[in-house]
């Protein structure tokens, strides 16, 4: 048995994904398979790691400590053969922040910002809605199992829109894809030709299929690395989501200067006590825990990829390279994207659609796989239900 079968209660626990589940879908009892958390404990170590300093009683102001950079570089180095200069490091509170912090440092208002679709939806808000800047969408294309960049119209898109700025999912997310380091090089090389920067959200590269790696954007193509900023955090990987840590990595000082200076602005400079601890424990004792996850994750895949082929074939199912988010495809249901919403959600599961992530995504779906096989297995069984009604 793995420890990773263990159900854990989270209702009652303020978890988004489980106590808002009612809220959202307006219904009780569901299966939440939606936000993007895990449904499993956090790595016995970071648990010790916590009681300890809870034991000490005293939560007074903190400073980051040299130990954490050095986490960063050694899980990193060894993780990702990924070689990080102590210098390029930034911490802050989390991911989506630093994108929009990063937005601000590198563009102005008005200015054009290109990124596929579909996309991870805070890359909209903290661009179109937050920070006045106008969104250029490339659309990926649906191979059948695999979402894949059309660099014909990347092309198109920056040598006609005055793009100022390039924000990369990588892993892709809701797809699911771990770019490949021809597909990242070539993208670079669009971005270099106009003399485009580039952010590069890293957060899911941890969790990569096993056979397979993660190639970082700067180690794609390491020539350009002054014209990137990359975006990590232990966060997804540890499921560590509430404590609010990540990192930066921006090799170019002319940048870095920019970032730092907007964090000041801001007053959000450096991490809590309690993120510091998480991030050293997980990146110095979690490795084991990690490999057996990823093994789980896909042994999960792999059951409900089964599951719709013998309940649903008309479902279209994208291999799972990284995340722990199945990207499915609906478009052969006779019912429209609401009508099939609705009927998962009576059916009892909570997911969420295609549409949410923008163009060329209507009728697909966004699954969390992220739980115990037994609450996989119902809610599962429900979506099956909610796609059959």
């Amino acid at each position: 048995m793995s420890q990773f079968d263990e159900v854990i209660p989270r209702l009652g626990t303020n978890s988004e994904k489980w106590d808002g589940a009612e809220t959202l879908f307006g219904k009780k009892d569901i299966i939440p398979m939606w936000v993007a958390d895990m449904d499993f404990r956090a790595p016995e170590a970071v648990l010790n790691a916590f009681e300890k300093r809870i034991q000490h009683g005293i939560f007074g102001y903190t400073k980051s400590e040299a130990s954490m950079t050095k986490a960063v570089i050694e899980w990193n180095k060894t993780r990702h053969d990924f070689l990080i200069d102590p210098a390029a490091i930034l911490f802050n509170s989390a991911v989506v922040p630093s994108i929009s912090l990063a937005v601000r440092a590198l563009t102005k208002p008005s200015d054009k910002v290109l990124m596929h679709s579909p996309i991870y939806p805070p890359f909209f808000k903290v661009t179109g809605n937050e920070t006045k800047r106008e969104v250029v969408l490339s659309p990926l294309k649906f191979t059948g199992t695999r979402l894949e960049m059309d660099f014909a119209d990347m092309e198109q898109k920056l040598a006609t829109n005055d793009i100022k700025l390039f924000l990369l999912c990588n892993p892709q997310n809701p797809g699911g894809i771990s770019w490949k380091k021809e597909e990242l090089t070539k993208l670079v090389d669009l971005c270099e030709r106009y003399n485009v920067p580039i952010v590069s959200d890293e957060i899911h590269a941890d969790l990569v299929a096993k056979h397979l790696v993660h190639t970082p954007l700067v180690k794609a193509a390491p020539h350009y690395k002054n014209q990137i900023i990359t975006l990590m955090a232990p966060t997804k990987t540890f499921n560590l989501a509430a404590l609010k840590v990540s990192y930066l990595i921006i090799d170019n000082p002319e940048y870095r200067a920019k970032f730092n200076e907007l964090q000041q602005y801001v007053h959000s400079p450096g991490i809590n006590e309690f993120g510091q601890i998480a991030l050293e424990v997980a990146y110095n004792e979690g490795s084991a825990w990690l490999d057996e996850l990823r093994d789980y994750i896909y042994g999960n895949f792999e059951y409900v990829k089964e599951e719709l082929r013998k309940n649903c074939p008309e479902i279209g199912v994208t291999e799972l390279e990284a995340t722990y988010l199945m990207w499915l495809d609906a478009r052969k249901l006779k019912k429209n994207e609401a009508t099939l919403y609705q009927d998962i959600i009576d059916a009892g599961c909570g997911v969420q659609m295609g549409s949410g992530f923008g163009a060329v995504a209507d009728k697909f779906i966004r699954l969390n796989i992220a739980c115990p096989r037994e609450t996989l297995q119902k809610g599962v069984q429900a979506l099956i239900a909610g796609i059959q009604k």
